[in-house]
C-alpha cells in the first residue's frame, strides 16, 4: 500500500456543500498541465503540495520527478481515484493502465482489480472501490457528478441541433482560422440563446461539475454567470488550438482522441511514474490544517487549484498564511479562480512577488475553458508572514 495519511476533520461545511461534494465529483482534473509545468518548473529537489482532485494534476507533476509529492483533498472519494491510479502504476503494464484510465477498454478493471489493484489501496479506498468499481469498468468519465453533467451537456447540444458529426470533425481542425469559421457556422447560431441561459443559470446543474455554491455566487455576483460562460467557451473554441484539447474532447464527445491525453497516460511517462510512485503521500484532510503540521520552510511548490473561490476572505487569508509558514524562501504557488479577479489579501502581498506577466501569458493558452484568472506567486521569505 502506498503512503496514505488520514487526518481528523472537523466538519465545517454547510448541508448543501456536504451534499454536492460527497462521493466522486471530478472524474478528471480541469487544470491545464502545460500551464502548471511552465509556471512551477519542477526540479528533482522540489517538494510539491497539490490538491488531489481526480489525481491527474499530481500524476502530471510526478512525471517531472520531484523529490516528494503530497496530495491533499478533503473528499476521500477523490483521493480514492488517485489511489487507484497509483495502484495501477505499481501493478499493471501500460496498455492495461491506459485501457482503464483513458477508458479505451475499461472493463478490464474487473479482471485486474482484486489480484493487482486492491492490495495496494488503503482500507478506506478498498471499501470504496469494492462498492463502486462498476463506474471504472464502465468508463469513469461517464460517472461522478462531472460525468453526469457532461452526459446532460451532450444531450443538450443535440436538442439545440448541433450535430455530433460536426462536433467530431471540429477536434481534427489544425488552425485557428478553421476553428473560428466552424464556430461561427455550426455552434454560435444555435448555442447562445434563451435555452442556454436557462441551462447555465440553473444552479443545481452547475453544481454537478464541481461549481461550488460560493464560487457560483462569486462569479455570478461579479460578472453574470451566463456571460462568463459564453466568453470562456468562445475563447477556448476560437483562440486556443483545439486539436490537442483533451478536456473539451472528453466533455463534448465522451472520449479522448488517440494519444491526445493527459501526460500521465502517455506511454513515454509510464516508467518514470512507476519509479516515482513511492515519493507520493496521499492526505485525506484540509489543506491549512495539514500544512500547519509540516516543518516551516519545507515545501517549495504549491498547486492550489480554485480552492479560494470556496472560502470567505478570512479563510482565504488564513490558508495563505499556512502556505507561507510551510513555504521555503523562493517557493512558487499557483492558483486559479472562476472570477476574472481574485487577488491575494493585502496582508499576503507584502510577502510574495506576483508573476503577472507569466500568469497572463500562460492563461491565454488555457485549454480547459473553466477559469477566469490564473495566479503565479513567488514567496520572498518562507516565514515572513509571522506565522
Amino acid at each position: 500500500m502506498h503512503n496514505v495519511l488520514h487526518m481528523s476533520v472537523r466538519e465545517q461545511r454547510g448541508l448543501l456543500e456536504r451534499i454536492v461534494f460527497h462521493g466522486i465529483v471530478f472524474n478528471m482534473s480541469w487544470e491545464d498541465p502545460e500551464m502548471d509545468r511552465q509556471a512551477l518548473r519542477l526540479t528533482p529537489d522540489d517538494t510539491v503540495v497539490s490538491i488531489s482532485s481526480a489525481g491527474c494534476n499530481p500524476l502530471n507533476f510526478l512525471c517531472q520527478s520531484p523529490r516528494r509529492l503530497i496530495c491533499v483533498d478533503g473528499n476521500p472519494a477523490q483521493n480514492a481515484i488517485l489511489e487507484l491510479k497509483l495502484a495501477g502504476l505499481k501493478s499493471l503494464d501500460h496498455p492495461t493502465f491506459f485501457d482503464i484510465f483513458a477508458a479505451r477498454h475499461p472493463s478490464v478493471a474487473t479482471r485486474v482489480y482484486r489480484p493487482h489493484l486492491r492490495p495496494h489501496l488503503s482500507p478506506w479506498s478498498q471499501e470504496f472501490w469494492d462498492k463502486n468499481l462498476w463506474m471504472v469498468a464502465r468508463g469513469l468519465y461517464n460517472f461522478g457528478r462531472m460525468g453526469l453533467f457532461c452526459r446532460i451537456l451532450r444531450r443538450f447540444f443535440g436538442l439545440l441541433g448541433i450535430q455530433r458529426g460536426h462536433i467530431e470533425g471540429f477536434f481534427e481542425l489544425r488552425t485557428l482560422e478553421e476553428q473560428e469559421a466552424w464556430y461561427r457556422k455550426h455552434a454560435a447560431p444555435k448555442l447562445w440563446g434563451p435555452w442556454s441561459r436557462r441551462f447555465v443559470m440553473f444552479r443545481p446543474l452547475l453544481y454537478l461539475p464541481g461549481v461550488h455554491p460560493e464560487q457560483y455566487r462569486l462569479v455570478n455576483g461579479r460578472h453574470d454567470m451566463y456571460e462568463f460562460v459564453k466568453e470562456r467557451v468562445e475563447y477556448a473554441l476560437t483562440k486556443v488550438p483545439i486539436y490537442d484539447n483533451y478536456f473539451l474532447s472528453q466533455a463534448v464527445t465522451g472520449r479522448f482522441r488517440g494519444e491526445r491525453v493527459p501526460p500521465y497516460l502517455l506511454e513515454e511517462n509510464f516508467a518514470t511514474l512507476r519509479d516515482n510512485v513511492d515519493r507520493v503521500l496521499v492526505v485525506n484532510g484540509w489543506l491549512g490544517p495539514f500544512l500547519d503540521t509540516q516543518p516551516a520552510g519545507s515545501i517549495t511548490k504549491f498547486n492550489l487549484l480554485d480552492i479560494f473561490d470556496w472560502m470567505s476572505m478570512e479563510m482565504f487569508e488564513a490558508t495563505l498564511k499556512s502556505v507561507l509558514r510551510a513555504a521555503a524562501p523562493g517557493a512558487t504557488l499557483i492558483y486559479r479562480s472562476g472570477s476574472y479577479h481574485l487577488d491575494p489579501p493585502p496582508s499576503i502581498l507584502a510577502h510574495v512577488e506576483r508573476q503577472d506577466d507569466l500568469a497572463r501569458r500562460l492563461f491565454a493558452r488555457d485549454r480547459s475553458a473553466t477559469y477566469g484568472s490564473f495566479y503565479v506567486l513567488t514567496v520572498k521569505n518562507g516565514q515572513a508572514a509571522g506565522v
